[in-house]
């Protein structure tokens, strides 16, 4: 199984130019993508409370492949990469990184991934300029945040925004400026990717399941306790 994990909370590399980019990588690649997460935490948020990378790693099995815009998307914290890396590779699962065009997977020369970690650091260390007070490519909080999930489930059902500004009483401009800034749209639409891809290639979806143990996996165990 092929997963296109997908990063929101960016205001540089949208969640819309990260599906148009690993369409067109798999169709290039000539492969299809099965499945299609979105992590729309913030970038403070720390690993083990990021459920949604923290399922996918729940779930994995021997023989999947993760494909991502960037090393960003799963983490920008070398630390936390390390962790991913150690408890992905565990399992057998290759993860894509397509912007570099580069497979990391058990065979991965260590060397290769030392490179990808220091390249990450040195961004790190590039991008610790500040924007009005927070951090660049960041997002402020809105009065919006606690209607997103219902947001979303309305653009799924394809009411417009009119109508969603009306139901929640509120601002149809301000409301389409805070769809437009979080991508709302494009996660709806992200839905589509698995189905672009297939219609280019005959792959059916395997089930799930987890492999071997790791430190991620026993971080979701004790959550769920």
């Amino acid at each position: 199984m092929i997963i296109a994990y997908l990063r929101g909370k960016n205001r540089n590399v949208s969640i819309s130019y990260q599906q148009e980019y690993l369409i067109a990588y798999a169709l290039r690649k000539g492969i299809a993508i099965d499945f299609t997460e979105i992590d729309d935490n913030p970038f403070s948020t720390i690993l083990e409370e990021r459920k949604t990378l923290l399922d996918l790693i729940h779930t994995i099995k021997e023989g999947d492949q993760i494909l991502v815009y960037d090393l960003w998307v799963l983490s920008k914290k070398v630390g936390e990469l390390t962790k991913i890396f150690d408890c992905i590779l565990k399992n057998n699962v290759s993860i894509i990184v397509s912007k570099q065009d580069i497979i990391i997977n058990s065979k991965t020369p260590l060397q290769t991934i030392i490179g990808l970690l220091s390249t990450q650091r040195e961004h790190n260390l590039q991008s610790q300029e500040k924007v009005m007070g927070r951090p660049k490519g960041s997002f402020s909080k809105s009065k919006f945040d606690p209607y997103k999930s219902k947001i979303l489930e309305m653009l799924e059902q394809n009411i417009s925004v009119s109508e969603i500004a009306k139901k929640l009483n509120v601002s149809r401009s301000s409301l389409k400026d805070y769809i437009n800034s979080r991508s709302l749209k494009e996660i709806v639409d992200s839905k589509n990717i698995p189905q672009i891809t297939h219609a280019h290639n005959n792959q059916s979806i395997s089930s799930l399941s987890l492999s071997k143990e790791c430190d991620l996996k026993n971080k979701i165990q004790q959550k769920d306790s």
